[in-house]
């Protein structure tokens, strides 16, 4: 496997974290405190972190790093960018995200592998982190968050998963169902959905999509709400209205899910505005079609005017 960077290297190691952080505890403070881990292996401090399973998706990773090297069940905030560093004979590439700390998880009771988690300020996390990488992603993260801190919340347009295709259905097509590949999509996104917090599930009616978004309001329960204007039909009709339905759910707070079809995602996202490129690869998500299940990350903070402030963008593929 060759990535980009990855000239002259065997091996391409993927891994992800997260920058878990809290608001300040000291009297008077407005800014954050940073989780960071000790490593008796290699007695050093660093950010929660680790490598894929087979077959895991780069955003389940981070949530369940961040769990078994903390104990902190999270939900992932804004993008914070990818490391490449050179590790013996391969490229290793850490993506990073932030994440609000779980004010419910238990006293860390350390392990063979992090024996210490501690919550420090910032200056004193930029000291003692043993590599100043990790101090710098330390810093955006506290830009990001801003003073005081205020946390992102997602907004996600999912394309649905694999439907069975149009010249194998004979009836109508909203009623066109998911073929197995797409259920198999489908029961993935309910894992990947819940790495960022959804609480709220919007959909086309259509049934693919409704069906693509099913697992997982089934297991946060949570109801499907459906959207007629963001369906293939109503778009060849009156496109704006997709534009419609999507501002109004960027100015909604509540973390989101909206589920669509490929030919009015460039609607959607373009009725969003200027949109920031992507912290993990420089590059704008417009302008290019998602594969079925795939799916781009929207985090947004409340502007102040009943409006919303977007921080940062990502795309995926299953």
């Amino acid at each position: 496997m060759v990535a980009e960077g990855s000239v002259g290297y065997e091996r391409l190691v993927r891994a992800a974290g997260a920058v878990l952080w809290r608001p300040g505890r000291a009297s008077g403070s407005s800014g954050i405190e940073v989780g960071l881990v000790h490593r008796p292996k290699y007695d050093d401090w660093s950010l929660p972190k680790g490598k894929l399973d087979p077959g895991e998706h780069i955003v389940a990773c981070a949530v369940r790093e961040v769990l078994e090297e903390t104990g902190h069940a999270v939900a992932l905030g804004s993008g914070l960018g990818v490391q490449r560093y050179p590790v013996a004979d391969a490229l290793k590439e850490v993506l990073y995200w932030t994440a609000r700390a779980d004010d419910a998880a238990p006293p860390w009771p350390g392990t063979v592998e992090i024996d210490r988690l501690e919550f420090v300020p910032i200056d004193r996390a930029v000291a003692r982190l043993t590599h100043p990488r990790d101090g710098d992603l330390v810093r955006a993260a506290a830009a990001a968050l801003g003073e005081p801190p205020i946390d992102t919340t997602p907004l996600i347009i999912l394309r649905h998963s694999k439907a069975v295709p149009r010249k194998r259905w004979d009836s109508a097509d909203p009623d066109r169902p998911l073929e197995p590949k797409g259920v198999a999509q489908s029961d993935r996104l309910a894992v990947l959905l819940a790495c960022f917090g959804v609480q709220r599930v919007v959909s086309s009616d259509s049934l693919r999509c409704v069906d693509t978004v099913r697992p997982f309001a089934t297991a946060a329960r949570v109801h499907v709400e459906l959207e007629p204007r963001v369906s293939e039909e109503a778009h060849d009709g009156a496109p704006a209205g997709a534009g419609d339905a999507v501002r109004e759910l960027l100015a909604d707070p509540r973390p989101t899910v909206l589920c669509s079809h490929r030919p009015v995602l460039a609607t959607l996202l373009e009725a969003l505005g200027a949109l920031p490129p992507s912290p993990f690869t420089g590059r704008s998500v417009l302008g290019s079609t998602l594969s079925p299940g795939g799916f781009v990350v929207v985090h947004r903070r409340p502007a102040g005017d009943g409006s919303a402030q977007v921080i940062a963008v990502e795309r995926h593929e299953l």
